[in-house]
């Protein structure tokens, strides 16, 4: 069994640095915001598989004093690369599908990842008692169930041919999930392969996402700049007349671009939720979309 997951380790080491090269290069073409956090989250998983690896790789040796340290120190980084992943998918999740992820859902992330460092601690003390480590693995797998129902219901919603590639991916992946982690707390000795067998399977799931938005990316950059800014302002001229979009309407819809929650949009126009509300329920009933991404689609502004 160590020999099968050293070897899925390093099928996942060199998917995951697939991740970050393609991450990178998106990067640089895309010039976003959010194109540098996902470098950071590449990085991130190439980090939480390695280390992994290296924790597994320790075992093959005579116990001792060094190598105990060594699978010490890495277990401890692998556990706190799992504690950011946990905040940090629902985010990536959320912005690609250009939903504002609320407050509420943020607070309650950042105590399952609180939770789940407790757990760690505990079962370090307590020598892997298996009560601690299955409650770890329930902190993650409340991730991954978050994963499933956010994409189920945004890939009814939305249009976009990319939009439904990747939700179908995210929610294959999680839903193949749940399965390994359930066999991994009733089959301990299952529990050393299922880890980065999971990783594995997000690894591919992220590297479909890159080549979409890769490709979407170079689709957009085909044509020059200043080509790009008028045809989008006549674009969204067209639309406007088309729909009878009106000026506030415009200002709500650039504001959504940017990512704005409808509480934080009223706070910026100065007006209540409930108008950002009536607004926003007017502008899809005049274009006939079902979501923010496909909004933002319609006036080419979507960030992937």
């Amino acid at each position: 069994m160590q020999a099968l997951t050293l070897i899925i380790c390093i099928l996942a080491i060199s998917i995951s640095s697939m991740d970050l090269s393609l991450a990178i290069i998106w990067g640089r073409k895309a010039s976003l915001k959010w194109s540098k956090f996902l470098i950071v989250f590449a990085s991130t998983l190439l980090g939480v598989v390695f280390s992994y690896a290296i924790v597994q790789f320790s075992y093959l040796f005579e116990p001792s004093a060094a190598m105990t340290a060594i699978r010490y120190i890495w277990d401890i980084l692998f556990h706190v690369d799992v504690g950011f992943l946990i905040i940090f998918i629902p985010l990536f999740i959320n912005w690609v599908i250009a939903r504002p992820m609320p407050a509420y859902e943020k607070v309650l992330f950042s105590l399952i990842t609180a939770s789940f460092a407790a757990f760690y601690i505990f079962s370090a003390v307590f020598e892997e008692s298996l009560s601690f480590v299955f409650m770890q693995y329930l902190m993650f797998s409340l991730v991954i169930i978050y994963a499933i129902v956010l994409m189920s219901i945004n890939f009814r919603k939305t249009d976009r041919m990319s939009v439904k590639a990747v939700s179908i991916a995210i929610t294959s992946v999680s839903a193949a999930s749940i399965p390994l982690f359930i066999l991994s707390v009733f089959f301990p000795s299952f529990a050393p392969a299922a880890l980065p067998l999971v990783a594995l399977l997000y690894f591919i799931m992220l590297l479909v996402f890159l080549f979409v938005a890769i490709d979407n990316q170079e689709k957009r950059t085909e044509k020059k700049d200043e080509q790009i800014v008028s045809e989008k302002n006549e674009l969204a001229e067209e639309i406007i007349e088309k729909f009878h979009i009106t000026d506030r309407e415009f200002e709500i819809i650039r504001l959504i671009k940017t990512g704005l929650t409808n509480k934080e949009i009223g706070a910026n126009l100065n007006i209540s939720v409930n108008t950002v509300n009536n607004h926003i329920a007017n502008i899809f009933s005049k274009t006939g979309v079902r979501c923010r991404i496909d909004l933002l689609n319609l006036f080419e502004e979507a960030s992937w």
